[in-house]
This record gives C-alpha cells, structure tokens and sequence, in this order.
C-alpha cells in the first residue's frame, strides 16, 4: 500500500510538473487555481472543492491518483492551439516567419498574409505554415541565400501550404531545396509552386508525409525521396523539370493522379533499391528520354492505370524484377512503348493498351510474362538471327533471347 501510494505521488507530480511547465496549470496553497493560457480563462476555485480530492499536511499538498489524474488530463485536453499572423506591412504579429516560428509553440499554426517575403525558415516546431489567402501566386517566399533550404524542416507533424517557393538555386555542399525535410514524419506539403530551385520537394530520411496538389516547375528534380517510405504523391504537377519525380531507394510510396509532363529527361525515375511503390493513374508526356523508368534493382513495384505518351519509350525497366506493368494506356511514343532490358526477369506485362509506338514492347530478359496486350498500330522491327518476333494484324512484340509470352488476338 506504501509502495502505491508512492508511485502515484510520483506520477502526480511528474504531471503538475509538466502541465505547469507548459503553462496549463497553477497548484496555489489555500486555494487552487486553473489557468488555460491560450483561452485566457483563470477558473477560481475554493479550497472546499478540493478537499475530496486533496488533503493538506504541512503545508503540502497530497494527491489521490485515480481520480485527480483523470481530471488533470480533461483538463489538458481544453488547452486550444494558438494563431498567429505574419505580414509585410507590419499590421500582424510578425513581419517575418521566421520570427513567428520562434515564439509559438507545437501545433500552433502561422498564417501569412499576401506578399513577397525573402528569408530561409528552419522549421523546428510542429506547427502549420499557410498563406492567409490559399493562392500561392500572391504569398512568394524568395530565397535569402540561395545556397540553403527555403523551407528545413526537421520536426514532424508540419504542414506547408499556399506558398510561391523559389530560389534555392545554388549547390554549396548538397543540393538545396524549396522545401527540404530530413528524418521528418507525418508532414504535408500541399498547394504550394516551387520552381527554380535544384529540387523542389526534397524528401530524406522521411516517411508517411503527404504531397498533394503542388506544383514544380523549372527545378533540376522536381519531387525527389532517397531512402523515404510510405509516403503518398497525389494530384502534383511536375513540368519543365530535369526529372519529374524522382525515387532513390525509397519503398513503399504511394504516385496517385501526379501529371509528370515535358520533362526534360524522365517523367518518373525510380532506381536504386526502389521496392514495393505503386504508380497508379498518373499521366506521364513529352519526356525527351523515358516516360517511367525502373532501374538498379528497383523491385516489386505495381504501374496500373497510366497515361504514358510522346515519350522517347513509354516504361523502361532495366535490372529490376518481379515488377507487374498493367492496365495502362501507352501511346505515340517515338521509339519503345515498353522496355524491358538488361536482366530484368519474372516482370510482368498485361492488359495494356499500346498504341502508335515505334515498337509496342522490347525485351532481352528471361521469364518475363506478356500476355493480353492490345497493341494497334505498332511497326515491326527489324529482326535478325538472334531475335524473334512475334507479329498479328494488330500486335507486334519483338524478343531479344528467351521469354515466356501469352497473347490475345483481338
């Protein structure tokens, strides 16, 4: 009985402790006192209310557990984020966001009025960043030094949203990002523009973080994950990128509905360890190089329900396994529809349609499956004694070795 009744003394006081530290509470003797800061209530309470719960002994003010700790936590649970403002002409709490971040406190939120703003902002609180305005063309955060972040994030739980992010330009050490989270979790980046910046969303270490509805242009990579997983990419626009959207050894990612277009290299490039992603009804054009390429091991990932067109090839896959290619629409591609080369095997390819493509699917790999495809309008590719080509009125595969093919004529 000593021994539980010690231990709950020690919780209660770890917890007074910590809620009066966050400023939730103040314990006063002779009469208790309850201050909700963000609120700005003080509840006054006689010491007769209490007395149920408190019994004083020299002074000092003993907690029964059960019920006090109950009630402590009701009353955590009534404290409410803080706003505050930020705005150019000073007519808000701060001129400058950086300033507004050092003086709130996790799960406050930051609303920025419309303007133009150059600074670079270390993002160390869990807290909201949004434009007053949700428009990110009228609220422009240029870069102060365009060899940092524009927005380093390194805490998790933030959101970035309605911003005009530009600038960060320059690689001193690393490549420098619009926004940049590294080691970060449970983040969203949403309805921003980056553009000329060397990576416009620069994702490290960083998993479970939502992107959505952003667009980036003009950026060396527009969407970039290394070693980021469990993330979901949906409804981004990615143009006049070097790359669109690009993966390093990043598994488990979710590319819904993206538009990678005029890039100029690869849409979607995803290699180098990139297991288990799925890329589903996204539309992929006008890639001077590959529209969506697999490479360096990159394993396992599911591509259904794609817009692949005007590209260089189509889907190229090279030196990557066990990877299902289906249901997608691939088109007007000036050299391949789908490739598959360089010991890439147990691939399969199914249920597409290929359309206008220079050659509708290539592949030098053993054990690959095709079958099912709807090809229209494919030319036939020279063949020599090394290939094999397998030709219909509407289908036209080329095979460089062996593979294993199943097909519909229609």
């Amino acid at each position: 009985m000593r021994l539980l009744c010690l231990l709950e003394r020690v919780v209660i006081v770890l917890c007074l402790q910590l809620l009066s530290h966050k400023g939730i509470i103040t314990v006063l003797e002779g009469t208790q006192r309850i201050r909700i800061i963000k609120l700005k209530v003080t509840l006054h309470l006689p010491l007769n209310f209490w007395r149920p719960f408190f019994k004083v002994i020299d002074m000092k003010i003993k907690v029964y557990f059960s019920v006090v700790f109950v009630y402590l936590i009701l009353i955590a649970g009534t404290v409410e984020a803080a706003t505050v403002t930020v705005s150019k002409n000073g007519e808000a709490n701060y001129t400058i966001i950086q300033e507004a971040i050092n003086n709130v406190k996790d799960g406050d939120t930051i609303l920025v009025y419309s303007g133009n703003f150059t600074e670079n902002v270390i993002v160390n609180k869990s807290v909201s960043i949004k434009s007053n305005s949700g428009n990110p063309d009228d609220t422009i955060i240029q870069a102060s030094n365009p060899g940092e972040h524009i927005f380093n994030v390194t805490e998790d739980d933030v959101t970035i949203s309605g911003f005009k992010i530009t600038g960060a330009s320059n690689i001193v050490t690393s490549p420098t990002a619009g926004v940049h989270l590294e080691g970060v979790n449970n983040s969203i980046i949403n309805n921003n523009k980056l553009s000329n910046n060397v990576i416009g969303i620069d994702l490290q270490s960083s998993d479970h973080n939502m992107l959505s509805k952003n667009t980036v242009s003009d950026n060396e990579r527009g969407i970039s994950l290394t070693n980021s997983n469990g993330n979901d990419l949906i409804n981004n626009d990615a143009f006049n990128n070097r790359f669109g959207i690009y993966f390093w050894g990043s598994k488990n990612n979710i590319l819904s509905y993206n538009n990678a277009s005029s890039n100029e290299e690869d849409g979607i490039w995803i290699e180098d360890g990139s297991n288990n992603n799925t890329l589903r009804n996204n539309m992929v054009s006008n890639s001077n190089d590959d529209g969506i390429l697999l490479t360096e091991s990159s394993n396992n990932n599911t591509m259904s329900g794609n817009n692949v067109t005007l590209s260089l090839v189509g889907v190229q896959i090279t030196d990557s396994n066990n990877n299902t290619v289906k249901n997608n629409f691939i088109s007007n591609n000036s050299r391949i529809g789908i490739s598959i080369i360089r010991n890439s095997s147990n691939n399969t390819v199914k249920d597409n349609f290929l359309s206008n493509n220079s050659e509708s699917i290539v592949t030098e790999s053993s054990t690959n499956q095709i079958y099912n495809n709807k090809i229209k309008e494919g030319k036939i590719h020279d063949t020599n004694a090394s290939q094999i080509a397998f030709i219909c009125p509407f289908l036209t595969v080329v095979i460089f070795g062996i593979a294993v093919i199943f097909l519909r004529k229609e």
